[in-house]
């Protein structure tokens, strides 16, 4: 009796083992997730653009960092810069540019920043605790 049982508890398992290992296993496609991942990370902003007067550019949170990284402007031409407050959170809502003396705050009531850079060259950017940064080009 107790070895008919044993014998019985033997074939439904390897049964079990058997249906188990037949059964089509789910593709896990590593790229096609670290490619969702990579796009999730990139926001979608407004276009950048120019007017006679002002040059609008568009400032967002990344994968891990300010997005973009490089912003590239006009000497002597104001500039909007135009925080997108639905990603940029904690301290990346507080912006500076040190060299510029640009320094401000990304609210949702006021998610913009004005500035002139009068002078050329490539100036640092990030938030007021130094963990965001990147680079504002002035041509």
């Amino acid at each position: 009796m107790i070895r008919r049982r044993y014998t019985t508890i033997l074939w439904i398992v390897a049964l079990l083992i058997v249906i188990m290992g037949c059964s089509p296993k789910p593709e896990f496609d590593r790229k096609a997730v670290l490619a969702a991942s990579e796009q999730a990370a990139v926001p979608s902003l407004p276009e950048d653009y120019d007017t006679d007067t002002e040059q609008v550019r568009h400032l967002s949170w990344g994968k891990i960092n300010y997005f973009p990284q490089e912003i590239t402007v006009k000497a002597g031409k104001k500039v909007k810069l135009v925080g997108d407050t639905a990603r940029l959170q904690g301290c990346f809502r507080s912006f500076t540019i040190p060299d510029l003396d640009v320094n401000g705050q990304f609210t949702e009531s006021n998610n913009v920043l004005e500035f002139t850079p009068s002078q050329p060259g490539t100036f640092g950017f990030g938030c007021s605790m130094g963990m965001g940064n990147g680079f504002l080009k002035v041509e």
